[in-house]
């Protein structure tokens, strides 16, 4: 009897302690993505003035670009983001994630069919393709979103005065431009615990002087993607399609 009596203390006592076992908390990891503008070996600022393969003066004031459907096979990353140098600097996005899911990675320059021709005003509040942060990335004229924009000033003549007078414009969208891109063997950076980040370059200096399909900026500086442009439009959405990799 005793005996009995001493087992039932002693199994009342191991299951009080189990019971009071605290479960290991789940610690979520952070994935960001990143972009570093570049203009060959250099880290490119906004506003800074740069000397293009021609010898022009060139500065650059705008950057901004879509990325959508962006994943690993059926394992997503982000539906949708914009890159805005002058407003967010190096970081395209910030989430919770596994960064082993992500080693190689597909996704689109630009905002894909499924998404394009949406009511902009019915996207939630924090997507990036909600009108209030689209701004000027959303066509007013035309149905659909500008994938991307760069924008900025040149001076055209080497006489040394850095006059920056004429403009550059390239603003590309509408589905026929839409461009695709996979990565793979992606290396994640983890600066801290719990911290990953996958770096990118978009190099301009490359975008530049593609060596099949160069853009001068004397003659080549306005596309918005209409009629008539065709030519300058597709030069100017295979050159970033290059210039943009792992970094």
């Amino acid at each position: 009897m005793n005996r009995l009596l001493i087992l039932i203390f002693l199994a009342f006592t191991f299951f009080s302690c189990k019971k009071k076992e605290k479960p290991i908390p789940q610690v979520d990891n952070y994935l960001s993505v990143t972009v570093q503008p570049k203009f060959g070996p250099d880290n490119l600022f906004l506003d800074s003035i740069y000397t293009s393969p021609e010898g022009y003066k060139v500065k650059f004031t705008d950057l901004k670009f879509y990325i959508t459907q962006l994943k690993n096979g059926s394992s997503t990353l982000t539906d949708a983001t914009i890159f805005d140098f002058r407003e967010n600097g190096l970081l395209a996005f910030r989430k919770i994630g596994d960064p082993t899911q992500f080693a190689a990675l597909q996704g689109f320059i630009g905002v894909d069919g499924t998404l394009n021709h949406l009511d902009p005003s019915a996207f939630p509040n924090e997507s990036p393709l909600n009108i209030s942060n689209a701004g000027t990335m959303h066509w007013g004229w035309n149905t659909g979103y500008i994938f991307f924009s760069i924008e900025g000033k040149v001076d055209t003549i080497p006489d040394g005065n850095n006059s920056l007078d004429h403009s550059f414009s390239f603003h590309i969208g509408t589905d026929s431009y839409l461009s695709d891109f996979s990565f793979s063997n992606l290396l994640w950076q983890n600066p801290s615990a719990n911290e990953f980040i996958l770096p990118f370059k978009l190099d301009l200096l490359s975008f530049l002087q593609n060596p099949s399909q160069p853009i001068d900026l004397k003659t080549d500086f306005l596309t918005h993607s209409g009629a008539g442009q065709e030519a300058l439009s597709e030069i100017v959405v295979q050159n970033f399609k290059q210039a943009f990799q792992p970094n």
